[in-house]
């Protein structure tokens, strides 16, 4: 009799844990896809020279976020054929988007903002002698 009743617990506990992790899931699902941008401002400054920010200056930029928790940036200057592709890890969690990229050893974490399937970023970021303040949406396609 103990060792069924143990048995029922377990399996009672078990069933709610694989629930729990299904809802915690089905949470992050609304945000999984591609987004691109829809638009960007702000300038960059480098050596007293400052750029302003436009959708024009890139062919495309864009970050899908996949099921498995993985995600992918990419970017493409306009006129140019340089591209930036940067994997990384997203979380999402008191509606605040973790992206988490490492590039030359160095891991960056990001925070943006998701609502309505829209993401939200906003940066002030000095390193290098490189000043950069963006404000960039990008809009859920897929």
């Amino acid at each position: 009799m103990k060792k069924l009743l143990s048995l029922a617990l377990a399996a009672v506990l078990l069933l709610s844990c694989i629930v729990l992790f299904a809802a915690c899931n089905s949470e992050n699902d609304k945000l999984v896809g591609t987004y691109e941008m829809s638009s960007v401002s702000g300038t960059v400054t480098y050596e007293g020279q400052t750029v302003e920010l436009e959708e024009d200056l890139y062919d495309y930029y864009r970050l899908t976020l996949n099921k498995d928790g993985t995600c992918l940036v990419e970017s493409k200057g306009a006129g140019t054929t340089t591209k930036i592709e940067e994997e990384g890890t997203w979380e999402y969690e008191d509606d605040v988007l973790k992206i988490k990229t490492k590039s030359s050893g160095v891991t960056a974490v990001e925070e943006m903002t998701w609502k309505n399937d829209r993401i939200y970023y906003d940066a002030e970021v000095s390193v290098s002698g490189m000043t950069v303040e963006m404000s960039l949406i990008l809009r859920k396609k897929s």
